[in-house]
């Protein structure tokens, strides 16, 4: 038997005190241990000389891949700097066997995509690890809704991995039509509630917006396995929402969600 621990976090692009955020981020994941780590709004700037992924890559000792996306100018340091937006995954294991997939976009939010990585376990075992963002638009005709039924048709495709999990911020509640129509359509089922997490839990605070939202948008999702049965979780949990003690600055403005796979 193998327990592999996964966190998934929106890292928050380049807003805020960033590199300070960074040093704080790779230091609560480290205290953290995890495994596999699934990213969003990975910020990349070759002008701004900084590269999210690379940079908790090498804090933390992990491989990592990286799919750019949403490219723009943004405001860096003080200065508008060219950047990217991107997805990644971080792994104690080798990672290979990269696809993606782009999502329904609108012309106000384009280039949302989807990023699939396999994970090699030591013992023999792969996890396929998904890890996507879903557009923030809660007024563009359903777009999110589509955009998780093509998450779930493409992650539905590949059944050469036992193990699949699909992480991201789905800028949705468990409850929304997008997440159930995302497991209607991948007959996927919660790893926070089959780890038994703890109730209420949220991604979302008022940790620097001062909106006091308290819901969970970040989300950490199971395929069946082969014999239409699912895998076994434990441990899950809300993390990365204690702020640094001496800078008293939060990682990122949303919180991690963690749970362990068990491989059997």
């Amino acid at each position: 038997m193998e327990t592999v621990k996964i966190i998934t976090i929106n890292t928050w692009k380049c807003d805020g005190d960033y590199r300070m955020r960074m040093r704080i981020l790779a230091k609560q994941l480290g205290e953290l241990k995890p495994h596999i780590i699934a990213c969003q709004e990975c910020f990349y700037s070759e002008e701004g000389k900084a590269d999210t992924l690379k940079f908790l890559a090498d804090a933390l000792s992990m491989n990592y891949c990286f799919l750019p996306g949403r490219s723009k100018k943004r405001l860096f340091e003080s200065h508008l700097v060219n950047s990217t937006s991107g997805l990644g995954v971080l792994s104690v294991y080798p990672l290979s066997e990269f696809a993606h997939v782009n999502l329904p976009a609108v012309l106000e939010d384009n280039d949302r995509k989807a990023f699939t990585a396999a994970v090699s376990l030591p013992t023999g075992a792969d996890i396929l690890l998904t890890t996507t963002h879903l557009t923030h638009l809660s007024h563009a005709g359903g777009l999110r809704e589509r955009q998780a039924e093509a998450l779930a048709s493409f992650v539905s495709t590949n059944n050469t991995h036992p193990y699949h999990i699909v992480c991201g911020d789905f800028n949705s509640t468990s409850d929304s039509d997008e997440v159930i129509a995302f497991l209607a359509n991948s007959n996927a089922i919660d790893c926070y509630a089959a780890g038994n997490g703890t109730e209420p839990h949220y991604s979302l605070t008022d940790a620097y917006y001062k909106a006091n939202k308290q819901i969970c948008i970040d989300q950490i999702f199971a395929l069946p396995l082969p014999n239409g049965q699912y895998p076994h979780f434990a441990d899950s949990a809300v993390v990365l929402n204690i702020p640094d003690e001496e800078s008293g600055l939060y990682a990122s403005d949303h919180f991690g969600i963690t749970t362990t796979i068990v491989i059997e």
